[in-house]
């Protein structure tokens, strides 16, 4: 069974099938004003090409899990996964100005891999320190 676990704690984003690690993967998730809904959820829908309305913007390799939260491809995403951490680092996470609207992203390569190897239906865990397998 696949699943991918977003650590919301750490920016980093893990995907199994079973007990095998198939990819670990950099990622930056909801601002503090938009946070990434915490929770079990599972693939609704893909979209290899999409176009947010609501914020005008590219979100090509989109795998939807959560109302309009989605997995998707974007740039600087190890930079900004890292400037987070430390801005949580050093106490100043409330003015982080890096997190998304709530979607998880991904750098372009690990976003098209990812959403390759994921079919519709599988399970998304977003936790804050997810338990991942042995």
């Amino acid at each position: 069974m696949k699943t991918i676990f977003v650590d919301t704690s750490c920016q980093v984003l893990y995907a199994y099938e079973g007990e095998k690690l198939f990819c670990k993967f950099d990622c930056v998730t909801g601002d503090n004003d938009h946070k990434t809904t915490l929770g079990t959820h599972y693939i609704g829908r893909k979209h290899e090409f999409y176009r947010s309305r609501q914020y005008d913007a590219q979100m090509n390799y989109a795998m939807f899990f959560h109302r309009g939260e989605a997995i998707h491809e974007s740039s600087l995403v190890a930079p900004m996964s890292y400037a987070r951490m430390v801005l949580k680092k050093l106490g100043l996470e409330e003015k982080d100005p890096l997190g998304s609207h709530g979607c998880v992203r991904l750098e372009s390569s690990n976003a098209r891999e990812l959403f390759n190897w994921t079919p519709i239906g599988t399970k998304v865990v977003v936790s804050k320190n997810p338990r991942l397998p042995a």
